[in-house]
C-alpha cells in the first residue's frame, strides 16, 4: 500500500470509529430531537440553520434538505439560513466544526426557539446538543452531515405515522409508556400493556424481538428499556 493510500485508510477508519461512538452515545437524543422537530414543523415552524466558515455550507445543505426533499412524495418543510428571520416557535439549528462561534451561540440563546446544536468536542447549550469527539474538523463535519441527514429522515418517519405529532397522544395522554413486545413483523410490532394490545412502528429501535420492553409514544417505539 502506498503512503497516500495508507493515510486515506487510516482517516476512513478513524472517521468510522468516531461516527460509531457518536451514534452509540447520541441515538436516543437524536430520536427525541427528531420528534420535537416534527412537532414544531407541524405547528408552523421554520428551520433556521446557522454556521460560519466551513460550517456555512453545511447550514445551507441542511436548509436545502428540508426545503427540497430528494425522495418523491416527502413534504417540503420551510428552512432558511438567515438568523435574523428567526421568530418565536421556530427551530434554530447551529453548526460549529471546532471551537466557539458567537453568531451560532447568539441564535441558540434567543428565547422561544427550539434549539439544536452540532459541535466539535466542546458542547454548547441547546435543547438538543450533539458533540462530535474529534479534533479533526473534517471528521467532525462528516459525522455532523450524517447526523443531520438522520434528522431529516426521521422527521419524515414521524410524519408518516398518524397521531404522532398531535398535541396529545390519544393512547397515553402525551406520556411515553413502557410495554412488552408480543409480536414482530418487519418495521412494526405488537405491544401489550395492562392487557391491551396495539400495533406500533419500530423504525427507531433496531432488532426488536418478542419479549423486549419498549418505551412507546403515539404509536411509535422510542427506545428499548429491556
Amino acid at each position: 500500500m502506498t503512503p497516500d493510500a495508507s493515510l486515506l485508510a487510516r482517516s476512513i477508519d478513524e472517521r468510522e470509529r468516531v461516527l460509531s461512538l457518536f451514534l452509540g452515545a447520541e441515538q436516543e437524543q437524536l430520536s427525541l430531537a427528531c420528534h420535537a422537530l416534527a412537532r414544531a414543523f407541524a405547528a408552523g415552524a421554520t428551520l433556521v440553520a446557522c454556521g460560519n466558515g466551513s460550517a456555512a455550507s453545511d447550514a445551507a445543505h441542511v436548509a436545502v434538505e428540508f426545503m427540497h426533499p430528494v425522495i418523491v412524495g416527502k413534504r417540503a418543510l420551510p428552512a432558511v439560513t438567515a438568523p435574523e428571520l428567526a421568530r418565536a416557535g421556530d427551530i434554530a439549528l447551529g453548526l460549529v466544526h471546532g471551537g466557539r462561534d458567537p453568531l451560532v451561540e447568539e441564535l441558540l440563546a434567543r428565547p422561544g426557539l427550539l434549539t439544536i446544536a452540532f459541535t466539535g468536542p466542546e458542547r454548547i447549550e441547546a435543547d438538543y446538543s450533539f458533540a462530535v469527539q474529534s479534533d479533526d474538523r473534517a471528521i467532525v463535519q462528516e459525522v455532523q452531515e450524517t447526523a443531520y441527514h438522520v434528522l431529516w429522515e426521521l422527521v419524515h418517519v414521524f410524519f408518516d405515522h398518524p397521531g404522532l405529532i398531535a398535541d396529545a397522544c390519544i393512547t397515553c395522554g402525551d406520556v411515553a409508556v413502557e410495554a412488552r413486545v408480543v409480536e414482530v413483523a418487519g418495521a412494526t410490532a405488537v405491544i401489550e400493556r395492562d392487557g391491551t394490545r396495539e400495533e406500533i412502528a419500530v423504525d427507531l429501535v433496531g432488532d426488536v424481538a418478542v419479549g423486549d420492553t419498549l418505551l412507546c409514544h403515539a404509536g411509535v417505539a422510542l427506545e428499548r428499556i429491556a
